[in-house]
C-alpha cells in the first residue's frame, strides 16, 4: 500500500473515526506487529494479546491526534507494551522466542531448522536491546529504514548505523560460535 494511501486512511480515522479505514490499516500492519511481538515475549498467546492491545491503543490515539506514520505509531506502542509487560508481569523472565516449525517438514529438516533458529535466537539475545530491536524490525517485520527511524525516534542515518553495527556484531557472534564446533 502506498504511503499516500496510508496517510489518507490515517486522516479518515482522525477526522471521521472511520472504522473501515482503521481496518485497512490493521490489515496492513497486524502481521508485522505480531511477528515483532512474538519475538519479544515468551508465549504466542502473550503476543496475540499484546497485538490486540496495540491496535486498541492505536485507535484511541489516532482518533484524537493527527498521526504522520501509522506503522511507526504501532511499533512505538508495541515497544512500550513489551516494556510494560516485563515490568508488570514478568520482571525476571528472559525473552524466549522459541520459533515453531511447520508440521509438514520432515523430522530431519525440523530438527535442523530448530537448532539453527535456537542458535540465532541465542545470538540475538546476546546483543544490546537496541541492536536486537532494529534487526527484528528490519528483517522479521520487514520495515524500511524510515519506518524504523520513526518507530524508535532516531534519524534514518542513525538507524542505518545501528543496523550496520548490529549486523556486524551478530556476524561476529555467529562466527565465534561456529568456530567452536570444529
Amino acid at each position: 500500500m502506498s504511503s499516500l494511501r496510508q496517510k489518507f486512511l490515517t486522516f479518515r480515522v482522525y477526522r471521521h473515526r472511520d472504522a473501515s479505514a482503521y481496518g485497512q490499516l490493521y490489515d496492513l500492519h497486524a502481521d508485522r506487529i505480531r511477528r515483532f511481538l512474538v519475538f519479544k515475549v515468551p508465549r504466542r498467546e502473550d503476543a496475540d494479546e499484546l497485538t490486540s492491545e496495540v491496535f486498541l491503543r492505536g485507535w484511541e490515539y489516532m482518533t484524537t491526534s493527527n498521526v504522520e506514520n501509522s506503522g511507526a505509531l504501532f511499533f512505538r506502542i508495541a515497544r512500550n507494551l513489551v516494556a510494560d509487560f516485563y515490568r508488570k508481569y514478568h520482571p525476571t523472565e528472559e525473552i524466549d522466542a522459541a520459533s515453531e516449525v511447520a508440521s509438514r517438514e520432515s523430522v530431519q529438516e525440523t530438527v535442523a531448522t530448530k537448532i539453527a533458529s535456537d542458535d540465532l535466537i541465542d545470538q540475538l539475545r546476546g546483543l544490546k536491546e537496541e541492536y536486537r530491536d532494529v534487526l527484528v524490525m528490519r528483517y522479521l517485520s520487514e520495515m524500511n529504514v524510515g519506518e524504523i527511524a520513526s518507530a524508535i525516534e532516531k534519524t534514518p542515518n542513525a538507524v542505518r548505523v545501528l543496523l550496520h553495527r548490529a549486523t556486524k556484531m551478530l556476524r561476529a557472534r555467529t562466527s565465534n560460535t561456529s568456530g567452536d564446533d570444529v
